[in-house]
């Protein structure tokens, strides 16, 4: 499995690379052929990330392909470019444009990828126990609320550790009703969902779970993004926001895990011509 999803995930780092240029060309948007390694090696990392996760998932054919696409465009554009233009580092319209790409690059990609990983396999679909309507609920709010307290703690260390950001954000921190609204009611349920997502349809573990999806949040959700130099942040401000988102991210994702598990109680065999069969020496 290991050489198998390193070999892959060139690829897919590739794929992303070409669909960046290209939807770049479309959409009127330049491509710095500078920061062309930096975007490969961005790429590489959201590639192996969700490569692992197409081959230890209980999902085959559309249904995968739907599941990969909602990881990376929610986590890996739409959750980032929120959280930019409540701080005025993006403009309405940049987000929109960037929103729109990040779109067109992660449904063009997620098909493609999981095509990529194809073979023949005897693949394991997953039941889980139920849990009451009580226990969802209470496991979601205290997850949410879980998540702005994160996102506060960790903003206040960064601003001590590194007082530099504070000059790129004089003037642009949102109103607290916006940023408090923002992170409770879109961008931490959108970490929820996706942490439930990948719960619900990852053939691993509970510990290899925990591991990626807070690996899933915090290079996907921030360090990746971060790598490719850009207009919007000086190199300063993305070194700072890397550590900080993952860091932060990370734990969060690794508390999520633990927080909404559910038991498997059953295992059900289906035979189709998915994806690469998980190995136990991942």
């Amino acid at each position: 499995m290991k050489t198998t999803l390193f070999i892959k995930s060139i690829l897919g780092a590739l794929l992303l690379t070409v669909l960046y240029m290209l939807f770049n060309m479309l959409l009127g948007q330049t491509s710095a052929i500078d920061n062309l390694l930096w975007g490969v090696l961005s790429n590489y990392l959201v590639a192996f990330l969700l490569g692992y996760y197409i081959m230890s998932s209980s999902l085959g054919g559309i249904r995968l392909s739907i599941s990969v696409f909602l990881i990376y465009f929610l986590i890996g554009h739409f959750n980032i470019l929120i959280e930019a233009y409540i701080f005025n580092v993006s403009s309405r319209q940049e987000t929109a444009l960037e929103i729109i790409r990040g779109f067109l690059i992660s449904v063009t990609f997620a098909p493609l990828y999981v095509y990529i990983f194809r073979t023949k396999i005897v693949q394991e679909a997953v039941i889980f126990s139920k849990r009451s309507f009580i226990g969802w609920f209470w496991r979601i709010l205290v997850a949410d609320i879980l998540y702005l307290l994160l996102y506060i703690i960790a903003g206040l260390v960064l601003t001590i550790v590194y007082p530099q950001l504070l000059q790129f954000y004089e003037g642009k921190i949102p109103p607290f009703d916006v940023l408090i609204n923002t992170q409770l009611f879109i961008r931490g349920f959108i970490f929820i969902s996706i942490a439930l997502l990948m719960l619900q349809t990852l053939n691993i573990s509970v510990v290899k779970k925990a591991i990626l999806i807070g690996l899933t949040f915090a290079i996907l959700g921030g360090i990746a993004p971060l790598i490719p130099p850009n207009d919007l942040m000086p190199a300063y401000v993305r070194l700072g926001h890397g550590f900080e988102v993952g860091i932060s991210n990370f734990i969060y994702g690794i508390l999520l895990a633990i927080l909404l598990r559910a038991k498997s109680i059953q295992k059900i065999e289906i035979h189709s011509e998915l994806i690469s069969a998980p190995s136990s020496n991942v």
